[in-house]
């Protein structure tokens, strides 16, 4: 069973959860259609913007591309490293203010353009019948924003104005005009011109040319904003692919843009590119001089050098001195043996030889010796052959030994001069042998001398031709540059634009319609302390009935109830005088006649005299007699629902005071109910509390238990004073009056307090001025019938369309 009652009470409480959400559906519905209609009526005049993508290829980004400092000389220093320039490098070129700036140069971006509407302007970029340019000032730059109009009158004229003039100026194209210290020149566009584009072309100056609004902006504020819009991405951590986008309001715009951008990157590398080639060539053509110069002095030196030495070719000469050395050598040897040969040849000859002995002349090289040693022979063997047969005194042996003593002396005379020629010539060799070998010992140094001398020359020379080839590669790479960028897409912007999205500018319209009204209701149950229903005085005061709801009255409603009144007001009062028979019937009060209902509340303008008056009204009857006593004797406002004399009628004030004055007298009897007496609250006295603690105040009720069924007393709040609780004594029942929108929740505190106190006698509960959506039982049923209302909608439509 507690189970069961548990589910009930999280089925009731997730119910009031969602019950003050649901009672606001038909807001929930406008405020969705609002916002929809406003989302849609801003998609429709936003100005919606284009991204623009592209994407290239850097190439050579290890190498630097192209030509480097160090790259054109990579032949000739390998310890000098590699130049690596990354993607990474290449993206912050990319984005450089310097690059934009000249893409906002070369596409006239400062100037903008946009054709004038009713409700907003469109932007006609490269499509204006009339082009402005800018007359620089000395910094060559535009100071301050220009904005101003231009139409297009005829090929010659064009008029403009400020943007806050009203007069319009005629200009001639071409010629010079100033808006705000700032010179311009309007020239015409006459691709425009010349298709008749400059009219309106609907509306009822159709025929008239349409206004293009001007924007002249600085150059440095374009390139930042354009900066700020620029994403430049690589495609990868090694890759070379380099994305490229930007957002503008211009598809075609942000499309010329990137392109722009890239055809400036490719024109910048290739300057560096050529400058670096430049400036290589330069080197090149400086160094070459110089080792034209050392070439040549190299070249003097060997020459020099082979002057100096005699020599035409090194091994050369080595080879003929070794050569000459040896010939010299046989040829002493040969001097020698001439030498030997001859000596031998005079001392035999001066030895005591026998006159008929030959002499041999093997080995001498001297013919004259030669041939008079044959003479000597032949005379020697004409001598031996007559010595044979003659005597030594024989004439003819006497003859022929003079003749072989003189033919000897000048062979020996000969042999001497021969000896002494052949010592020159052993001379002169030995000299010559001499100057041979100190060429050859000469052989090393002029070897050493000559290889440090063609080494120098060979290491010049090697760097002259790489020089040379270096020059002509510079000169190729000057003349033929490849861009550094390839292009793998252009800039290219779709037709859909990226903002606004409609997808998500309705879904969040749908969204925020939905979430207003409902933040609206959840931060007014978060931070609404006032009482709004009957739940809440279920809640905080459980163990108390509830006699009944006061609806909230329109503003030309009137605040009583009316003779066979069918009103939701009367009706409620019906069930509320309903609901307090049922507690009167269980109230014992004797053989008294009389019951007393006390009518009060916690704070002042809760409606308790409300409440008495209009219960009083639906109280009395043909059978049931009725009085509605004033007691609230400090602030009384029950004269509010009679006439004027009424407001200054004696009442329970005078009864109290002056014991002459009888109860009866002072009744009235009211005009709309004849079964209705009303006893006012009379002056106001200075002493209230006093006048109610008085013995007379019981003489009152006293006298009225007998000539009234039910006494309805209009009493002070209790929370302000303490007449009612000085009273209370003779009441049989008290009905304590809350209004709903002005109660704070914490008030009800007090009237438990008071129950669990028992210092009120049968407290029972009335909500006053509650919202028809807000009744216990709703107001699909019951107070409604008999009258039937119009929806939300129904008023709504009645409102826009007039009807009634």
């Amino acid at each position: 069973m507690s189970d069961i009652n548990n589910n009930l009470e999280n089925q009731s409480s997730l119910k009031d959860q969602i019950h003050p959400y649901v009672k606001v559906w038909p807001w929930i519905i406008l405020s969705i259609i609002l916002c929809i209609v406003g989302a849609a009526t801003y998609l429709r005049y936003a100005t919606s913007s284009y991204e623009a993508e592209a994407s290239i290829i850097i190439k050579d980004t290890q190498s630097g591309g192209g030509v480097s400092e160090i790259g054109a000389l990579g032949d000739i220093g390998g310890l000098l490293g590699n130049n690596f320039n990354s993607v990474e490098n290449e993206v912050q070129v990319l984005k450089s203010k310097l690059l934009i700036n000249r893409v906002v140069e070369e596409l006239n971006l400062t100037t903008t353009y946009s054709r004038e509407g009713n409700i907003k302007t469109s932007n006609i970029y490269n499509k204006t019948p009339i082009i402005i340019e800018s007359v620089l000032d000395e910094n060559n730059t535009i100071k301050n924003a220009v904005s101003f109009l231009v139409r297009y009158k005829n090929d010659s004229l064009f008029d403009y104005k400020d943007a806050t003039d009203n007069q319009w100026n005629t200009m001639a194209f071409g010629k010079a005009f100033k808006i705000n210290e700032t010179s311009l020149i309007g020239f015409p566009n006459n691709e425009i011109v010349g298709k008749n584009q400059v009219k309106r072309g609907s509306g009822e100056a159709k025929d008239d040319p349409y206004n293009v609004i001007v924007n002249v902006i600085p150059k440095e504020r374009l390139v930042l904003s354009i900066a700020s819009r620029l994403d430049v991405t690589a495609s990868g951590r090694r890759g070379s692919v380099v994305n490229l986008s930007i957002i503008d309001p211009v598809g075609e715009k942000a499309e010329d843009i990137l392109n722009q951008l890239i055809e400036e990157y490719n024109k910048d590398a290739i300057s560096d590119k050529n400058l670096v080639a430049q400036k290589t060539l330069e080197f090149i053509e400086d160094r070459l001089q110089d080792y034209e110069r050392e070439l040549d002095s190299v070249e003097q030196g060997i020459q020099g050098f082979k002057d100096k030495t005699r020599l035409t070719d090194l091994q050369a000469e080595t080879a003929l001195d070794l050569q000459r050395n040896e010939l010299l050598n046989e040829k002493i040897i040969g001097i020698e043996t001439q030498l030997r040969l001859s000596k031998d040849m005079r001392n035999y000859l001066n030895s005591n030889l026998d006159k008929g002995n030959a002499v041999s002349m093997a080995g001498l090289s001297d013919l004259r010796v030669d041939g008079m040693l044959a003479t000597y022979n032949e005379l020697a063997a004409k001598y031996r052959r007559f010595s044979e047969t003659s005597t030594p005194s024989n004439p003819v042996l006497q003859t022929l030994a003079v003749e072989i003593e003189d033919v000897k002396s000048t062979i020996t005379s000969s042999l001497n001069n021969y000896i002494s020629s052949l010592e020159l010539q052993k001379q002169k060799v030995r000299q010559q042998i001499g100057a041979t070998g100190a060429d050859i010992r000469k052989v090393p140094v002029r070897e050493r001398i000559s290889r440090d001398i063609d080494r120098n020359r060979q290491v010049v020379e090697a760097i002259y031709l790489i020089l040379r080839e270096k020059q002509e590669t510079t000169a190729i790479s000057l003349a033929v540059t490849a861009p550094k960028a390839k292009i793998v897409d252009s800039g290219y912007a779709p037709d859909l634009p990226v903002s606004p999205k409609p997808k998500i500018i309705l879904l969040a319209a749908l969204i925020l319609g939905l979430l207003i009204p409902v933040a609206i209701v959840y931060l007014r149950t978060l931070f609404y302390n006032k009482i709004a229903s009957r739940k809440d005085l279920e809640k905080a005061l459980p163990k108390l009935a509830i006699l009944g709801e006061i609806p909230r009255l329109d503003r030309n409603d009137t605040e009583f109830i009316e003779k066979n009144d069918r009103s939701v007001l009367a009706e409620s009062f019906r069930i509320l005088r309903t609901n307090l028979y049922y507690k009167l019937n269980a109230v014992q009060v004797g053989d008294r006649r009389g019951k007393v209902v006390m009518v009060t509340s916690t704070i002042q303008g809760e409606g308790k005299t409300f409440v008495a008056y209009n219960l009083s009204l639906t109280l009395a009857s043909p059978n049931t007699k009725v009085l509605l006593l004033g007691a609230d004797i400090r602030n009384p406002q029950l004269h509010r629902y009679l006439n004027r004399e009424a407001k200054r009628a004696k009442g329970l004030t005078e009864f109290l005071v002056d014991d002459t004055i009888d109860g009866k007298s002072l009744t009235y009897t009211s005009e709309v109910n004849p079964d209705l007496d009303i006893l006012l609250s009379g002056a106001i006295p200075p002493n209230p509390a006093e006048l109610l603690m008085q013995d007379r105040m019981q003489d009152v009720f006293e006298d009225l238990y007998s000539e009234y069924d039910i006494i309805v007393v209009d009493t002070a709040p209790t929370l302000l004073v303490t007449d009612t609780f000085l009273i209370n004594k003779y009441s049989d029942m008290t009905v304590f009056v809350s209004r709903a929108g002005h109660t704070e929740r914490s008030l009800l505190d007090f009237i438990g307090d008071n129950h669990k106190g028992d210092k009120l006698n049968n407290i029972a509960l009335v909500l006053n001025n509650v919202k028809l959506t807000n009744f216990g039982y709703g107001n699909k049923y019951g107070y409604s019938y008999g009258k039937k209302k119009d929806s939300f909608l129904k008023k709504i439509f009645k409102k826009i369309t007039g009807k009634k």
